[in-house]
């Protein structure tokens, strides 16, 4: 009963409803009435149709053999006034739990500006991968934006994921996570819980993104950005070739993020179930100068005070991993030509002891 209970808050009365050809089912919901308003701080929450402006700063050039105009999905034929969100299964309701306690065991590597600094977001280019995952493991490339002590931390995630048991499947999609005190009692991924407010009438959490393959001349690329709106404060998140307005996490659901960042970091996790090996990350190699078999992220960018996207202080970047360096690792270079400030990371993971 009570999972029938969570499952009618989640999954609203359609307007019209959409099948993907990869079996996921998408509730057209009228925008004014999706599940981020059952949030007890959203009761009176005015929902915000486009962020404010900020600023891009200087054009970037395509990155060469780089492909950004990736086979991403759509979910067309949405009506006006309502917003795709991805219908939640029993069984995805029953592993939110799970899910919930399964964010913290998880391993990491990050390169992160400097901690002297607050922040007002990121963004990046981050070459698509597809790991090899059992079912019970995970593996991403992402941005974190983040901020407060561990035990009060608010943090927002962002980036793609092979996660078969968030999504059911092998594949590569988009993904989004956030918490307002360490995962303890808030936060889910994507929108398994109140909180997110989806605007985009095609684009949503679970979209399928194609992968590269290793080896490969040409790699595949896709873009990730969360900004603090200058003037609502709303947390937005932006992605794909043409700068998809996705959404925001409202600033009524945080505290420390509530006016700024102090953490900024970009990388991979990787976990799985505690006492089993630890799934690849990237390309399941350690990283090495070369796009052809590394996970790169490029033109890592932060948004300072006056709402541009600018390099940050490459001098003192922290480059940060929670196991042996023969399971994961990263490699930083200040700029790369044509190719921004920039990292490859990943490795095969394995017998991964936390340090």
């Amino acid at each position: 009963m009570e999972l029938d209970r969570k499952l009618k808050i989640l999954n609203k009365p359609p307007v019209k409803s959409i099948q993907t050809k990869f079996g996921d089912i998408y509730d057209c919901i009228n925008i004014y009435n999706q599940p981020a308003f059952d949030h007890p701080l959203l009761k009176n929450h005015k929902i915000q149709m486009k962020p404010n402006m900020i600023h891009e700063g200087k054009t970037e050039e395509p990155i060469p053999n780089m492909d950004s105009s990736l086979v991403r999905h759509k979910v067309e034929g949405c009506p006006s006034q309502t917003v795709p969100i991805r219908r939640t299964k029993k069984e995805e309701l029953i592993n939110a739990k799970y899910l919930s306690d399964f964010i913290k065991p998880r391993h990491y590597v990050s390169a992160q500006p400097s901690a002297e600094k607050v922040y007002y977001g990121g963004k990046a280019t981050i070459q698509v991968m597809n790991p090899g995952v059992d079912r019970n493991k995970f593996s991403t490339g992402q941005i974190w934006i983040q901020n407060g002590p561990a035990e009060e931390l608010n943090s927002i995630e962002v980036g793609w994921t092979v996660h078969p048991k968030l999504f059911g499947d092998n594949q590569t999609r988009v993904f989004g996570l956030w918490t307002a005190d360490g995962f303890k009692k808030t936060g889910c991924y994507n929108m398994l819980c109140p909180g997110f407010v989806q605007v985009h009438p095609e684009y949503s959490f679970g979209e399928y993104v194609e992968a590269g393959t290793y080896g490969n001349f040409h790699q595949k690329v896709f873009h990730f950005s969360v900004h603090r709106d200058p003037v609502t404060g709303n947390w937005w998140f932006v992605n794909g070739n043409d700068n998809a307005k996705i959404g925001y996490w409202p600033k009524e659901i945080f505290t420390h993020l509530e006016n700024n960042a102090s953490i900024i970091g970009y990388g991979g996790v990787a976990g799985g179930d505690l006492g089993e090996p630890t799934p690849p990350m990237g390309y399941g190699k350690l990283p090495v100068f070369d796009s052809r078999y590394s996970c790169g992220i490029y033109y890592m960018n932060v948004v300072n005070d006056r709402g541009n996207y600018v390099d940050f202080d490459t001098s003192k970047v922290q480059l940060k991993r929670n196991t042996k360096t023969s399971c994961y690792d990263l490699t930083f270079i200040r700029r790369l030509f044509l190719r921004g400030i920039t990292m490859f990371f990943g490795g095969p993971g394995g017998d991964c002891p936390y340090l």
